[in-house]
């Protein structure tokens, strides 16, 4: 009978909070309202309620409005918010490479160069700004120069991280332009950090693979691809990579039946592979 007094007692005490509480107005922090939303991807509803923020949290207010237009495509008025906080906050490196990456998804790419170049070179976001740099150099034909911005971006990580990104498009570049002994020392100045047993050791193999590739040497890339895979790789991202260079690879020996058997690998892994829409098997 103990435990029955308890919980009634508990149950009355409840109604009794309640009944105090009628009346109340329920009030949702703004600032709360607006994160859930963009964690949710509701960018509409996050930028009608950000409009009607106080005028006194403009520099809040322009960086919400700046990212939640840019994830809906909406580079101008991203841009827009963007520069207004720049104009009027104190501005890190983090608003000044997402006002630039703005401008270069507009196609506008000397304002997109002229605030990535801000960036000082002690600043952490430095090397992505080096890297995005690199880009518009690549963008606009200037592949010489575009190769010495990823090399910049690369080597300003001094060891905390490393980003593919950055090697495969110095490496890319570097096949492009046909220096392919550059490329090769480069991308071996990589291998040197990693164990052989790990993944980003066998994630720039794959890389490597790539200037064989470039130089023609088609069958000698596929077996170091072939090496990659049997060594048993433990990250779809990886596999599915090694995959992507071997289909490229059988595709322009215009092999297609050993393109089709890759191709069906790929798509049994993950059928939404960018790569599969480039190619087709029957």
């Amino acid at each position: 009978m103990q435990k029955n007094k308890i919980v009634i007692l508990i149950i009355v005490m409840i109604i009794a909070n309640i009944n105090k509480s009628i009346g109340q107005e329920l009030v949702i922090d703004e600032m709360y309202r607006i994160q859930l939303l963009i964690q949710m991807g509701n960018y509409d509803s996050a930028i009608e309620f950000t409009k009607k923020l106080n005028d006194s949290l403009k520099c809040k207010k322009n960086e919400i409005l700046g990212f939640s237009y840019s994830k809906l495509g909406n580079y101008d008025l991203a841009a827009k918010h963007y520069e207004n906080y720049i104009k009027y906050c104190e501005a890190s490196s983090v608003q000044r490479i997402n006002l630039g990456d703005n401008y270069f998804k507009n196609n506008q790419l000397i304002k997109a160069k002229e605030h990535f170049l801000k960036v000082n070179d002690n600043d952490v976001n430095y090397s992505l700004a080096q890297y995005n740099i690199g880009m518009i150099e690549y963008e606009t034909g200037n592949k010489e120069n575009a190769v010495e911005y990823f090399t910049s971006a690369i080597n300003e990580i001094k060891g905390k991280s490393l980003d593919f990104d950055y090697v495969e498009m110095q490496i890319n570049t570097l096949n492009e332009l046909e220096k392919y002994d550059i490329a090769i020392k480069n991308i071996n100045t990589i291998l040197e950090i990693w164990d052989k047993k790990s993944v980003e050791y066998k994630y720039s193999l794959i890389i490597k693979s790539s200037i064989f590739g470039a130089k023609g040497e088609f069958k000698r890339a596929i077996k170091m691809l072939d090496d990659i895979i049997e060594s048993g790789i433990d990250n779809e991202i990886v596999l599915l990579e090694a995959y992507s260079y071997q289909l490229d690879f059988y595709s322009k020996m215009k092999k297609k039946k050993k393109a089709c058997c890759i191709y069906k690998k790929i798509k049994d892994i993950n059928p939404e592979t960018e790569i599969l829409k480039e190619y087709e098997c029957k």
